[in-house]
């Protein structure tokens, strides 16, 4: 896979430089078939930005939408706008999504994903970011983006949670193996008991 495209994300450099090389993983997603949810994903944001968000406590904070399948909690994570510097998308989407201040302490990695759709290759990229003292009660900024509810769960958790996406099935099995991902990649990089 040529990762040139995740590599060249505006503001790539500087999130790099403040908050350590990010390690790269690369995807092969495989066929996206006909299923409308993931292919309008993908369309709508070929890049955005993963936040692993420490609480109090050495918790990570998941985020539920209302209509996701019931049960079904995931990282927030936003999409980064043509020619936005990351690092001004992870402030953008952490105000949207959470209403919290918080603030970046790690460029945990860059997962760069290819997919094909009617033969065709496209690629996206997902920039993961670790950021602490996300105080507060969470309460998004956007509606659009439907968020209706929180759950803090211990680092470890996030395997657990892998698991669950990678096994939903019908329309949402795409987006599910798709997401299960980024929380598997920080589940391992982040190696411990606690978010810190």
């Amino acid at each position: 896979m040529d990762v040139s495209e995740c590599l060249a994300a505006p503001g790539l450099a500087e999130a790099a430089q403040r908050y350590g090389q990010p390690e790269v993983r690369e995807y092969d997603l495989g066929d996206a078939g006909d299923e409308e949810r993931f292919w309008e994903m993908w369309q709508k944001r070929p890049a955005e930005v993963v936040l692993a968000i420490c609480r109090p406590g050495g918790r990570v904070l998941l985020q539920t939408k209302a209509f996701y399948p019931p049960g079904t909690y995931r990282l927030p994570s936003g999409g980064v706008r043509e020619g936005e510097p990351l690092l001004e998308a992870v402030q953008r989407e952490m105000l949207e999504e959470t209403g919290l201040q918080a603030n970046p302490q790690r460029f945990l990695g860059i997962l760069c994903y290819r997919f094909r759709r009617g033969g065709r290759p496209r690629v996206r990229a997902s920039y993961v970011f670790v950021l602490e003292n996300g105080a507060g009660t969470p309460a998004p900024r956007d509606e659009a983006e439907r968020i209706s509810g929180f759950r803090e769960v211990p680092l470890a958790d996030l395997e657990a949670v892998a698991q669950q996406l990678e096994g939903m099935r019908g329309e949402w099995a795409p987006w599910g193996r798709f997401r299960a991902l980024a929380h598997r990649f920080v589940a391992e990089a982040m190696h411990g008991p606690r978010c810190t």
